[in-house]
């Protein structure tokens, strides 16, 4: 989880924990003495009972963005990240008695063809009430529906998101640190991979497939065709900025969107594109502050406060849970 190697964690220890002895733990050959448990704890920043916590997740399988550039390294130090993300979560829920299931009549949906997203996003708003209207906050929206997200707060190069199920019930996904409306389109490019059944498309296929299904989730038709007014000869970047400061998501998504749903034509597709490119813009976030929402959740740390304030659970427990000490925990409590 901490992504690195057993010589690395050693000297991590000021090699009051060996190599040698870091490896008999891993087989399970010698057991650590409390000592060297701490000072190892200590060295990947974790608490103590960590350690000594009984795993309850099983990952299924994970969907990686750009997996071929990711390396195995990196895949699973991310992987361990999550796991202890929803060990600490599951059982903060299990604690205070609430856990939001997951609708069952949403695994997994059958993709007949790319124009059939369309239709399949649109009845998911629909069923989440979300009508045509922007979605101002994803990840919370995503975990009130029962669906697990979790936000890396490092940069990992080549990574985007991934996505998978914890004991075949609960989705996740996990997202990487990038600029906001691309968070916004990796989510719901996840929440495709989770909720579509894709068997028998190619890798590409599966991957524009999400990503239709993530631009239409996040800028249905009807709301895009109302905000350029139908068919287009020319459009202008300030018009994209500004549907991106209501709807979340990027210009160059946008633009591919328009051309999908035939708004514009290839040739202005072209033109435009190469109009951004020749500013050194086409793989960087447009318009930096135009969007103001927010994505992120505090259900995990209102789940704690009100275990706290229910006596369901000690401050001490619920610091652990929620990866803090108990001081800044308690800190967190008094803020106002």
């Amino acid at each position: 989880m901490a992504g690195l190697s057993m010589a690395d964690l050693a000297k991590k220890t000021g090699y009051t924990v060996s190599k040698q002895a870091i490896g008999k733990y891993e087989l399970g050959e010698r057991n650590p003495p409390i000592e060297s448990l701490q000072a190892i704890a200590a060295a990947v920043d974790v608490k103590l009972d960590y350690f000594l916590r009984v795993s309850k997740v099983d990952l299924g399988t994970i969907n990686y963005r750009k997996q071929d550039l990711l390396p195995k390294k990196k895949q699973e130090e991310i992987k361990e990240k999550t796991r202890d993300y929803l060990e600490r979560y599951l059982e903060a829920e299990e604690l205070v008695g609430e856990t939001i299931q997951f609708s069952e009549s949403l695994k997994k949906i059958v993709v007949k063809n790319h124009e059939a997203v369309e239709d399949l996003a649109k009845a998911l708003r629909k069923d989440w009430k979300l009508g045509a209207n922007p979605i101002y906050n994803i990840v919370e929206t995503l975990e009130e529906k029962g669906i697990k997200v979790l936000r890396l707060k490092e940069k990992i190069k080549h990574f985007s998101g991934m996505s998978t199920w914890v004991n075949d019930k609960t989705p996740v996904i996990v997202l990487g640190y990038n600029p906001i409306d691309r968070i916004r389109f990796t989510a719901m490019h996840e929440l495709g991979h989770l909720l579509l059944d894709l068997e028998g498309y190619s890798v590409k296929a599966k991957e524009k497939i999400c990503d239709r299904f993530a631009a239409a989730m996040l800028l249905p038709k009807e709301s895009l065709v109302d905000e350029l007014g139908g068919h287009r000869r020319n459009i202008h970047l300030k018009e994209l900025l500004l549907i991106k400061a209501q709807y979340g998501i990027s210009p160059q998504a946008i633009l591919y969107r328009c051309r999908e749903l035939g708004l514009i034509s290839e040739a202005l597709f072209s033109n435009e594109a190469k109009r951004i490119r020749s500013k050194g813009l086409w793989k960087e976030e447009i318009g930096v502050d135009v969007f103001k929402g927010k994505e992120e959740s505090n259900r995990l740390f209102q789940l704690l406060c009100r275990g706290v304030s229910e006596s369901f659970i000690t401050a001490s427990k619920a610091a652990s849970l929620y990866n803090k000490t108990l001081r800044s925990f308690r800190k967190e409590l008094q803020e106002i």
